[in-house]
């Protein structure tokens, strides 16, 4: 069989530059050519006449849009941006766990096999509805009056999880219950995603596409209108052609071999020592709209049978057939609706209503990197009550400038200043914003009270002393800083939140462990470096950006037992902390599930503690920029 590797060589015009029509890498999947302007893989498409049916694990195998790269389709074209699990952070590992038997409970006093799902992995879907709540509020907020899909995505995403956690159901329809909230809480989330980011990519004032956002699952198309406006935007996509429409001059990186989706369930549902069960029958025909509205469709489970009854294979109010309700006027008023949100979604008034926003909401835009599930969780939960707060045990002021400030200021040369040594009186949020305000041309009163006599120089200005900077092992042109490239932007806000919750956690542990700091002061230093890589605390600056997430916050469970118990062993030495953290964690059973149950407790406990000390939300870690 033929394959880009014997069809393709790699070929570089003189320009060099990879367009939407070029291809950073090639594949041939006959009789189709499949390129990409953004990727380093390509996936193998599945589009045919294909039965679309629940699988063994409660998705749709092949055709599952949250699990593979499917075909653009402008009624949900927000499915470009759908979390990839290869890429998403621990802290979403129930948004793709899979439940076993072993996660089942049997209802005790019954004839037949109906029970829950284990309390602790209910909580952990349960905390995927406050992560998307976290995430739609502050957008629903300007939008008061106004219909969104995201209210019904909600809506259902919270019928499951109480379906789940209320009702006694076959092993089999909780499968399907669990997959259905994942979905719904995907869908949220790849929305935002779009209407934030992607829609916004009218005001990239740069000459070049945004980099790829490999987190997404991104999609194909034949149409190269649509492919150059993903390019552009920064989503990952694969362009469909047949090989006469192949240049001869096209710029070819790399020819590849497919790959291919050998991970996911493909085999129907059966149940040990019983016959096949497979479920309902919803769509045969072409991928495209019909197998993105049938996926979404709300499944309601067999509750109005016993679980020994006979089950029908096919959907009685719907035919398996090529004409489904996507040819019909309800259907119609869904594609309406989906389209209809998408182009209502941008608001000219955001960056007004970050000046003045909540700081217990997360700041939403293209700079800012990406939160942190366990944190946005516990934002949440904390209890905001000014009457809790400890008034005179610490510095209330910021160690460094809040994140946001670097955001919002409207001058490009105002974004670009971060110094790594604090002051010693730690300033409020109106002198950070005053230091950031000041001009070039002269720094005002209150830089000169918050650096002294570190802010002057020998010209008089801390702005422009040379022609470039290093930062992280980078030389960077001051030049440059005019209009910052936005990765650039993301690491230093990326760097400003770490340095800040160290200092911050340094600042809040001297507090609540006083007495171990005044009779241990080495063994409590060691415990605190031990829960950063490297042992880096304060000195992470001095070292090149990383290429990934580390630390309690890598990707790879097996990286981060170490750094989350010596966060669990100093938080458990504070007063009133939850007894979960009282327990030694194992190396040899820590999982996942395990770090989830050590994590958010903690997370939780921490925040509200700092609240109690600060009066203000702590500013905490986010994720490294792809």
């Amino acid at each position: 069989m033929p394959t880009a590797l014997t069809k393709f060589a790699p070929f570089k015009r003189s320009d060099l530059t990879i367009t939407s029509l070029d291809a950073r890498v090639i594949a041939y999947q006959e009789p189709l050519v499949i390129t990409t302007p953004n990727m380093d893989w390509i996936p193998e498409l599945h589009n045919n006449d294909l039965e679309l049916r629940v699988r063994a694990d409660g998705h749709f195998g092949l055709e599952d849009c949250f699990q593979w790269p499917q075909k653009y389709c402008k009624e949900f074209e927000y499915a470009v941006c759908i979390p990839r699990k290869e890429t998403s952070s621990i802290d979403l590992q129930f948004a793709w766990y899979s439940p076993t038997t072993e996660d089942f409970v049997a209802q005790v006093g019954t004839a037949f096999a109906i029970g829950t799902l284990r309390s602790h992995i209910v909580n952990g879907i349960d905390n995927l509805l406050t992560i998307a709540r976290k995430r739609v509020e502050p957008w629903r907020a300007n939008r008061i009056g106004k219909q969104d899909i995201v209210s019904s995505m909600l809506s259902s995403l919270k019928h499951d999880i109480n379906v789940l956690r209320r009702h006694p159901l076959t092993y089999r329809d909780i499968i399907v219950f669990v997959a259905q909230a994942q979905r719904s809480f995907l869908d949220i989330i790849a929305f935002m995603d779009y209407v934030e980011i992607v829609q916004r990519c009218d005001t990239w004032t740069s000459w070049s596409p945004r980099p790829a956002n490999t987190k997404w699952i991104g999609c194909f198309t034949d149409s190269s209108k649509i492919c150059d406006t993903l390019f552009n935007a920064g989503v990952p996509v694969w362009l469909l052609r047949a090989e006469a429409y192949i240049p001869a001059d096209m710029n070819i990186v790399n020819p590849v071999v497919l790959t291919f989706p050998d991970h996911l369930m493909r085999s129907m549902y059966c149940e040990a020592g019983r016959i096949v069960k497979p479920f309902p029958l919803l769509y045969r025909g072409p991928g495209g709209f019909n197998h993105h509205f049938h996926i979404r469709r709300p499944y309601t489970g067999t509750l109005g049978v016993n679980p020994d009854a006979p089950l029908s294979l096919v959907l009685p109010q719907n035919p398996a057939s090529g004409k489904a309700l996507s040819q019909g006027q309800q259907n119609k008023k869904v594609r309406k609706t989906a389209s209809s949100q998408l182009m209502k979604t941008k608001d000219p008034n955001t960056t007004n209503s970050q000046q003045n926003r909540n700081k217990w909401e997360e700041l939403h835009c293209p700079e800012n990197p990406e939160s942190i599930s366990f944190w946005t969780s516990a934002f949440q939960k904390a209890d905001k009550a000014t009457d809790r707060v400890k008034k005179g045990l610490v510095d209330p002021g910021y160690r460094f400038p809040e994140p946001a400030l670097l955001i919002t200021p409207s001058l490009p040369e105002r974004k670009n200043r971060v110094d790594h040594d604090p002051p010693e009186k730690f300033p409020s949020p109106q002198l950070w914003c005053e230091f950031l305000n000041s001009s070039p041309s002269g720094p005002t009163q209150a830089a000169k009270d918050l650096f002294g006599e570190h802010l002057l120089d020998a010209q008089g200005t801390t702005w422009a002393i040379k022609d470039s900077l290093e930062w992280r092992n980078m030389t960077i042109s001051v030049a440059s800083l005019s209009n910052p490239p936005p990765r650039l932007m993301c690491c230093i806000l990326w760097e400003l939140y770490e340095l800040s919750f160290r200092y911050e956690l340094l600042a809040l542990d001297r507090v609540m462990a006083r007495t171990l700091w005044a009779e241990a002061l080495h063994d409590r230093c060691d415990l605190l470096y031990g829960i950063f890589p490297e042992r880096s605390f304060m000195m992470m600056w001095s070292s090149p950006l990383p290429n990934d997430d580390s630390g309690m916050w890598s990707r790879r469970i097996d990286d981060i037992f170490p750094y989350v118990e010596c966060f669990r062993v100093l938080l458990s030495s504070w007063e009133d902390a939850p007894a979960r953290l009282s327990t030694p964690l194992d190396v040899r059973t820590f999982d996942a599930t395990t770090c989830f149950a050590v994590m958010q407790p903690a997370c939780n406990f921490y925040v509200q503690c700092f609240f109690d000390h600060f009066g203000r939300p702590p500013v905490v870690p986010h994720r490294l920029p792809a």
